[in-house]
């Protein structure tokens, strides 16, 4: 009992390191793409709401012991869409840094893939597989991650930051596996600890790499340009 408290008091953690890292790539988005601002704004809060209502089923999960469907449904229907939103306007912002214009509407390919997910998933939820439907927005919220890594670590590069980029690095491994992880059914208690230890150390690295490439755009650029 108190070991499972603990447990889901450290999933706590990473949430406020996560919390960091999207709120310094958002001021970073807002820098570099304006358009993209409200994208990724809207991102970084389904992304919250959704590792937050995880954290609370952990949490309620430990000390009453049954699931809360609702919550335990919310990381997947909003932490996917989130971080393709997130990702969306990290591309953005590469590309704009790249000398290219991007002139389509930044919302269009982002809330596409969102509910053609969505959509897949609740068709699958009411055909009686619940486990595929978690699964499919669980690779769209992983393939957003990835994404949101890669243009943040590209962006670090073009700034010579290699340590920031060898942090999302990190970030973007330690999430594959703890998507593996999260997969088996059966997870002793060892194997619970080193998840919210993997997952503390990754969102930690994502927070100081983003901050990093955000205070090194802040200087070079300056003021944020007027949309």
């Amino acid at each position: 009992m108190v070991l499972a408290i603990a447990l889901a008091l450290l999933d706590c953690v990473p949430v406020l390191f996560l919390g960091l890292g999207l709120f310094f790539l958002a001021q970073l988005v807002d820098r570099l793409d304006p358009r993209s601002r409200r994208v990724a704004l809207s991102g970084f809060a389904l992304i919250l709401l959704g590792a937050f209502a995880n954290a609370s089923s952990n949490l309620l999960l430990a000390f009453s012991g049954p699931d809360v469907p609702l919550l335990e449904a919310m990381p997947y229907v909003f932490g996917g869409p989130g971080f393709v939103l997130m990702a969306s306007s990290l591309l953005r912002c590469r590309a704009s840094v790249r000398g290219r214009t991007v002139r389509r509407d930044p919302w269009i390919m982002p809330t596409l893939i969102s509910w053609a997910f969505l959509l897949t998933g609740l068709y699958l939820n009411s055909a009686g597989q619940p486990g595929a439907w978690k699964a499919l927005l669980g690779v769209l919220g992983l393939l957003g991650t990835l994404t949101l890594g890669f243009a943040a670590a590209d962006l670090g590069l073009r700034r010579q930051l290699h340590v920031a980029a060898l942090l999302f690095a990190f970030m973007m491994a330690s999430s594959t596996t703890l998507l593996v992880l999260q997969s088996i059914t059966f997870q002793p208690v060892l194997i619970q600890l080193f998840e919210a230890v993997l997952s503390i150390a990754a969102q930690a690295a994502f927070a100081f790499g983003s901050w990093r490439v955000a205070a090194e755009y802040r200087a070079r650029i300056g003021p944020t340009a007027p949309e």
